[in-house]
């Protein structure tokens, strides 16, 4: 059955060949360069593609192939295949399930746009997708039987070999480059952000990290009460800007004018005391 089903595919795609509606080979031997999330997984799928056409002769699935490929090259947003919509065997959607949502966390959690992650991550897709693939070979049938007739995938050895490379390229796609702590200033009695702390916290959005802590400080002129209090809004108004830039912030404190950065007598204005500290929670 498998042998006459690659025979299907094969004249599948000399039918279309000689309508002159094939193009999917010119894809296979096309230069794609950068090394963004969408460029490594066009790359990604060219490489397998180009095995299915090649290796296997299986010009159906390499034709799919090619269609993400060429749309992750045109940067558009493509996502790895739902099994529930592929044809996999019952008993093996709710791993395939939890592992595509493992991987959309990983992806949505700055997979795509941290530069360290990104062609791991396009490599956990790539396996992911033919993890899929392998383990739905042998298509259902109306009657919910498999096509095939061997119970569940063609070849169970490529299914393992597919999962085990998705795993440890999933692994180094979730890895987070965390960074900090980072420390933001501020002017005398102010919790506006000037605009070399807008810097900053432009350097802290980039990060891969997705939760913070943010704790303001003061330095010792003004009341300790007040101090308490500035510290407070300097923190939120830190806290406030990450929001903005897609993170989580866990908690936003005040130390007020304890711990202090240069230790002072009592009503010392310290610059270096003025300011807050990002911390990562996760």
């Amino acid at each position: 059955m498998k042998i006459i089903s690659r025979l299907v595919a094969l004249g599948t795609f000399l039918v279309l060949a000689g309508c002159g509606t094939w193009t999917a080979e010119s894809y296979l031997h096309e230069t794609i360069s950068g090394d963004s999330f969408n460029a490594c997984l066009a790359r990604e799928y060219q490489e397998r593609a180009t095995s299915e056409a090649y290796v296997d002769c299986n010009w159906v699935d390499t034709a799919t192939i090619v269609e993400k490929g060429r749309a992750a090259a045109a940067g558009e947003t493509v996502l790895p295949w739902d099994p529930a919509t592929r044809g996999v065997l019952p008993s093996d959607l709710p791993e395939l399930q939890d592992a595509r949502a493992k991987l959309l966390a990983a992806l949505d959690n700055g997979g795509r746009t941290d530069p360290a992650r990104a062609c791991a991550c396009a490599k956990a897709q790539r396996y992911y997708d033919g993890w899929v693939e392998q383990a739905s070979d042998n298509k259902l049938g109306d009657n919910g039987s498999w096509l095939g007739g061997e119970g569940g995938p063609v070849q169970p050895e490529r299914v393992k070999a597919e999962k085990a490379a998705f795993y440890e390229a999933l692994t180094k796609c979730e890895a987070k480059i965390v960074g900090g702590p980072w420390t933001i200033y501020f002017g005398f009695n102010k919790f506006n952000l000037t605009q070399e702390a807008q810097a900053v916290i432009q350097e802290i959005a980039k990060s891969s990290a997705s939760t913070f802590a943010v704790v303001g400080h003061t330095d010792t002129s003004g009341s300790k009460a007040y101090n308490q209090s500035l510290g407070e809004r300097r923190a939120k108004s830190v806290a406030t800007a990450l929001t903005a830039n897609g993170k989580t912030v866990e908690s936003a404190t005040s130390d007020g004018e304890t711990n202090l950065a240069v230790k002072t007598g009592d009503g010392v204005r310290e610059p270096l005391n003025r300011r807050a500290i990002v911390s990562v929670v996760k």
